[in-house]
């Protein structure tokens, strides 16, 4: 009976490393034919920056490009080094290590995390080699990290999977803007270590006769640092500055970056005057006057955005005509180090609107708009029907319009999900404009469509995240997990409360669901001996989130749970009610439910 309750129920109620964004199917998925298109001749060249090898910085800074996303930095002391930041992956950090174990062996005395992004911090148990190291990181660093998991974690994985080219074939992946690829794959370990010293501002500090002095600069996170070195009058950038125009937003969905607070954070940065700037992406640079020129241009062109932006808000632009308005001066436009390799400023131009006024562009006609499918009627109609709108498609596409075509192929399969004629004109418009892309992100996420389309699949994963990585989210996060995942229909005639006591955490909560809202609030042991409960579980929070991160069997994990009053039959017919949907294409009609 039990197992005919679990068919079909649960589970992966929490996805997402980052939204999953660094999860890489390559080693477990289908072979999947390319889609033949060439490449920008300007992104073919931007492979350069990212060949492979570690570079010397003045006489004591080794910087790891090329073997991975990210880079990382080691300061070689007097006994010992500091390491910053370790990677995204022990197996890349097993690399990296290797390498400057060629230059020194003197031990790891302390490691420091810039901020909070996967590439940065999951490698770090590979630098300790079994001993202590001091970990260096902002104070909300470690929250942060946690937070990486998050409710919205399967669409940001779906969008991460097409923005980084995780389904593409190698040749036509030829870097992700700031790194040669994302290397984190479905059996990669993670060795995220928990800091041992963290400020909120600036902290000074002395390790292996190394000086340092740490200073939150937030920018592309909320809690990033910058690391001056004052005899060796280095700057190790973090995030805040890359070989790029910066992800002011990025594409697989973010929560908003303040523009202001980023360039503020460069200023800092400037009035340290440094010799040499080391990013945690691209190559370091050498000599205080081009990095001065440089990190000027940069918060020149962040300020340039955000000024205009707001300018053109305060004009009543809305965020097609800030789009289209916003472009820097010359100058900027033409710097090398400011190419849209990573950012754009379209993009970030429509995220200053969203950031700063929220959804509503202030037109009369978009307070109530026609749905997606009437407006996709209303186009049919004045085309004089489906297949005169159609013909309109076909004829853009052959005048190579090929950004109108694409967007009138999303009326037709609004109108007709099936539309094969539709769907050969999107593939070749997004093939075509993936062929003329500078834009890597914008690139890979063209083809990733196309590839939808033709081969019939969305882009999610079926990775599981480690054991490890499991245990680090709070018991907190996998019950905000279940209350989004509630299937309000199911739930609707529900009114019901249950207790969940795990003894090893010590932690107890109730879920409440109730006529289609899931009521979850952590508790007392003792408030849960006051309630009348429909169910109370007492389960060991190891086995809770394993079971829901699809590493343990739901059957025989709920049924070494204790019930009192309840049953595993009962609680699995409970569990029944989360059921996370089914993902649809972002051009396709809703399903009928």
């Amino acid at each position: 009976m039990l197992k005919k309750i679990l068919i079909g129920v649960i589970v992966i109620l929490v996805v997402g490393l980052a939204g999953i964004w660094f999860y890489s199917d390559r080693s477990v998925k289908k072979v999947r034919a390319p889609i033949p298109v060439g490449a920008s001749k300007s992104l073919v060249e931007h492979s350069q920056i990212f060949r492979k090898g570690v570079e010397k910085v003045g006489d004591d800074i080794h910087v790891a490009i090329g073997y991975g996303i990210a880079n990382s930095i080691m300061i070689e002391g007097n006994d010992g080094v500091i390491i910053v930041d370790t990677m995204t992956t022990m197996e890349e950090a097993a690399e990296v290590l290797a390498e400057f174990r060629k230059i020194t062996s003197k031990p790891v005395k302390a490691i420091i995390y810039t901020h909070s992004h996967p590439d940065h911090v999951f490698g770090a148990e590979a630098f300790t080699g079994g001993g202590k190291p001091e970990i260096y990181a902002h104070e909300t660093t470690e929250n942060n990290v946690r937070r990486l998991f998050t409710e919205v974690g399967p669409i940001i994985g779906s969008r991460s999977l097409r923005m980084y080219g995780n389904f593409l074939a190698p040749g036509q992946v030829l870097n992700v803007g700031i790194g040669p690829f994302v290397g984190m794959k479905p059996d990669s370990r993670l060795g995220f270590v928990r800091p041992t010293k963290t400020f909120s501002d600036t902290l000074e500090a002395e390790v292996a006769g190394i000086r340092f002095k740490l200073v939150f600069a937030p920018g592309e996170t909320e809690d990033q640092i910058i690391v001056w070195l004052p005899a060796q009058r280095a700057l190790i950038a973090a995030d805040n500055y890359y070989w790029a125009f910066p992800n002011l937003y990025t594409i697989r969905g973010t929560t908003f970056r303040s523009l202001k607070q980023w360039y503020q954070s460069l200023d800092k940065m400037r009035d340290l005057n440094p010799e040499h700037l080391v990013p945690g992406h691209t190559r370091p640079i050498t000599g205080a006057q081009k990095v001065q020129e440089i990190l000027t241009h940069y918060r020149d062109a962040i300020q340039y955005v955000h000024d205009q932006s707001i300018r053109g808000i305060n004009a009543g632009l809305t965020p097609d005509e800030l789009a289209e308005q916003v472009k820097l001066p010359p100058h900027l436009a033409e710097a090398p180090h400011l190419q849209p390799f990573y950012g754009k400023v379209s993009w970030s131009a429509r995220s200053m609107f969203s950031g700063n006024l929220g959804w509503f562009d202030g037109d009369s006609a978009n307070l109530q708009p026609l749905s997606r499918q009437d407006q996709a009627r209303l186009m049919a109609r004045l085309a004089g029907g489906e297949r005169e709108l159609l013909g309109h498609a076909r004829e853009l596409l052959e005048k190579e319009e090929f950004q109108a075509a694409l967007q009138l192929t999303g009326h037709l399969i609004q109108l007709n999900p099936k539309d094969q004629g539709a769907k050969e004109i999107r593939i070749k418009a997004l093939a075509a404009l993936a062929e003329g892309e500078q834009n890597p992100n914008a690139r890979h996420y063209y083809l990733t469509e196309a590839l939808e389309i033709r081969d019939g699949f969305v882009s999610t994963s079926k990775a599981k995240p480690s054991p490890g990585a499991v245990h680090s989210i709070p018991l907190q996060g996998f019950m905000d997990s279940l209350a989004v995942n509630l299937d309000p229909k199911a739930a609707a005639g529900v009114n019901q409360v249950v207790g969940m006591v795990f003894p090893d955490a010590g932690e107890a909560f109730t879920i409440h669901v109730r006529h289609g809202v899931a009521e979850i609030r952590p508790r007392s042991t003792r408030d849960l001996d006051r309630l009348n409960l429909d169910l109370r579980v007492t389960a060991e929070s190891k086995a809770w989130k394993e079971m829901l991160a699809r590493i343990r069997n739901p059957l025989t994990t709920l049924a070494g749970f204790e019930y009192n009053p309840g049953s595993a039959i009962s609680f699995g017919a409970f569990l029944k009610l989360f059921d996370p949907p089914k993902m649809k294409r972002p051009y396709e009609p809703v399903p009928d439910s």
